[in-house]
């Protein structure tokens, strides 16, 4: 073997001279040749700041030595490796900077390849040692860096890759190590640029990275343009592990993010920590797996523990044909898991924006799910007008909640039509507010005691729901024409304060709700002449009623506001408008409310049956008949006056 030289060098054939750059050197290798090395030797040595490597020949190195190594710590290092230039290794890094205060820039165009036979690790790229210099990989279009069995490229503290060709690692043997397309291991500020037709690739995850231990920040940055892929082959598109709040990954989305996993789990993004995340493109997990002695896996389009979460493009969980171990979800916010089984709460609180075309969909299980132990933290959810949220399998809602509150704020699609649940929150203080849209399956509020409903779909605007709503303190009606045709069964208040609710059938809420009437409109339609039946009624701004018919009956009386106004119309000849359980003929606020109400444009009467105080349409005096038939005879007179004037 030839001895190293240090001094430009250039090769023109076929060399097997080990070579060194030295301060400010330049080594090139031409076209059509070659510098070939085998043994456990480095082929060229960096040793001085600012050189330059350029090949566009071929660098192979056949033995257990690296192919380009800096062993002291150079700066401005430049190595360009051209088009349809190679650089290989049998079973060592293709190059490595291994020393803290490195710095480089590697341009690549052509093939950087470890075959790393002995699957000890070997990347192409190892720049994982740096942790202060400028860290720099452009990966250009026709690029190749490419391991077989470990990491395609490591990097160090603030590295930077720009990649427009293809970064891959693939698994050929079961004790393959790592096998990551980019592993940013515990190297902080790591920011990947996969633009348009970018292909990261991971035999495990795609991309990857770690807190080293709870009290150390960690960040990460990845911007994937449209026409650009992540994805794991198995395992996750983007996988960042920690332990809290202290990590953040940031990632910017327009082409695609795939996990999956074929022995164990696979998520389109799965961060321990902290994430900001928009998506405009697909994040998806095709598949999970897991023995069914060890439960269900869970193939999930994004899993985090806190952070936010904007989408104008398609997250959604799949779980492979055949697969009955696995369900699909879309996204799940949740802690670490516990060792004694469970999950921890959420490190941060959580808002999801889904935009107007977004959809969040999981295949077998919820689109969105809190899972968790209670965490004193908020889960907030914005489905915006356009945005759709699928639920998918038999067991659960399209959007399920934990002891956390939660707030949701829709006017898209909530979709729970294949369980028949369409929201399921849990023990927290929970706000569901439907602006427009269509939600498909029940409205569960939960087990706490404060929980709200409001729908308030516009002046002119509709909004129908035939599921059922459960467990809310208050219902609201507050804009809009609404309409409810299934059986709902809280017991907390259902208050208009404008807009119409159209109850469509018998006994569509629950007898025990609380009936609170300040300023909207009630209508029955196909509700029977007994119509609809509250805990109590209560007035406190001008209201009004369309019977269709049929009657309202309350258990007892609640408020009643002096001064405003109660109108019945469409009250049936002979039938009550409403009837309150009890005597309420000697009660002031009954009297009060008896003279604030109008029946059929008249005024109304009550008579206590010996259970009820029936309140119905007075009937006119005589003298009133009369006033009534003289008054129509006159107008009759004067339109037939009108009619005959020349």
């Amino acid at each position: 073997m030839g001895m190293a030289t240090a001094a430009d060098f250039t090769i023109n054939g076929a060399s097997k001279t080990l070579q060194t750059l030295s301060t400010g050197e330049k080594g090139t290798i031409l076209a059509g040749s070659s510098l070939t090395n085998g043994d456990e030797k480095v082929a060229i040595t960096i040793s001085g700041d600012n050189a330059t490597l350029n090949n566009f020949g071929t660098i192979l190195q056949t033995g257990t030595g690296r192919a380009i190594r800096d062993n002291t710590g150079v700066k401005n290092l430049t190595i360009n490796n051209a088009t349809g230039a190679v650089m290989q290794t049998a079973d060592a890094d293709v190059i490595q900077m291994n020393k803290a205060k490195a710095g480089v820039t590697l341009n690549n165009s052509g093939s950087m390849i470890s075959l790393n036979a002995s699957a000890g690790g070997a990347q192409a790229v190892d720049f994982g040692s740096m942790t202060s210099g400028a860290n720099v990989i452009n990966n250009l279009a026709g690029g190749l860096l490419k391991a077989t069995d470990a990491d395609a490229v490591r990097t160090g503290v603030n590295g930077v890759v720009n990649n427009s060709g293809k970064i891959q690692s693939n698994i050929t043997k079961a004790d393959g190590k790592g096998s990551d397309g980019i592993d940013a291991q515990n190297a902080s500020g790591l920011q990947v640029f996969n633009l348009s037709g970018g292909v990261i690739e991971g035999g495990r995850h795609g991309i990857t990275g770690a807190q080293v231990d709870t009290a150390t920040l960690f960040a990460l940055n990845v911007s994937n343009s449209a026409g650009a892929t992540i994805r794991g082959l198995n395992g996750s598109g983007i996988n960042v592990d920690g332990f809290n709040s202290k990590q953040l990954a940031t990632i910017v989305n327009y082409g695609t993010i795939t996990g999956q996993g074929i022995t164990g789990d696979g998520d389109g993004i799965d961060v321990d920590g902290l994430v900001d995340i928009s998506n405009s493109g697909t994040i998806r997990s095709i598949n999970a797996f897991s023995a069914v002695a060890d439960g269900v896996a869970f193939s999930e389009g994004i899993s985090v523990g806190g952070g936010r979460i904007s989408n104008s493009g398609l997250i959604e969980g799949l779980v492979s044909a055949g697969n009955t171990n696995a369900v699909g979800r879309g996204i799940t916010l949740a802690g670490n898991d516990l060792a004694a089984g469970g999950r921890e709460g959420l490190y941060a609180d959580a808002t999801i924006t889904n935009l107007s075309g977004g959809v969040i969909r999981g295949q077998s299980d919820s689109g969105i799910v809190v899972v968790g132990a209670a965490s004193g933290h908020t889960v907030t959810i914005y489905n915006n007008s356009g945005a759709s949220i699928f639920g998918g399998g038999a067991l659960n809602a399209a959007i399920l909640g934990n002891a956390d509150n939660t707030v949701i704020v829709s006017g898209g699609i909530i979709n729970g039509a294949s369980s028949g649940k369409a929201i399921a929150l849990g023990s927290g203080k929970n706000s569901v507010t439907i602006t427009g849209g269509a939600v498909s399956g029940s409205i569960d509020g939960g087990s706490g005691s404060q929980n709200t409903l409001t729908i308030t779909a516009g002046a002119g605007n509709s909004f129908a729901y035939a599921g059922a709503i459960s467990n809310f303190s208050k219902v609201e009606i507050q804009s809009g024409n609404v309409t409810f045709s299934g059986v709902s069964s809280y017991s907390g208040t259902t208050e208009l304060s404008g807009g119409m609710l159209t109850l469509d059938g018998a006994q569509r809420l629950s007898a025990s709700s609380v009936l609170v009437l300040n300023g909207g409109t009630l209508r029955l339609t196909n509700a029977g002449t007994q119509g609809q039946a509250f805990a109590s009624l209560s007035l406190s701004g001008d209201s009004s009623v369309l019977l269709g018919g049929s009657s309202l009956t309350f258990g007892g009386l609640g408020a009643i506001v002096s001064g405003k106004t109660l109108t019945f119309t469409e009250a049936a000849s002979g039938v009550y408008a409403f009837r309150l359980l009890g005597d309420y003929s000697a009660d002031t606020s009954f009297l009060a409310l008896l003279g604030a109400t109008h029946i059929n444009g008249g005024g109304a009467t009550y008579a206590y049956d010996g259970t009820y105080t029936t309140v119905l349409a007075a009937v006119p005096e005589p003298g009133t008949y009369a006033m009534l038939v003289a008054g129509l005879g006159l107008m009759a007179v004067m339109a037939r006056r009108r009619r005959t004037k020349v």
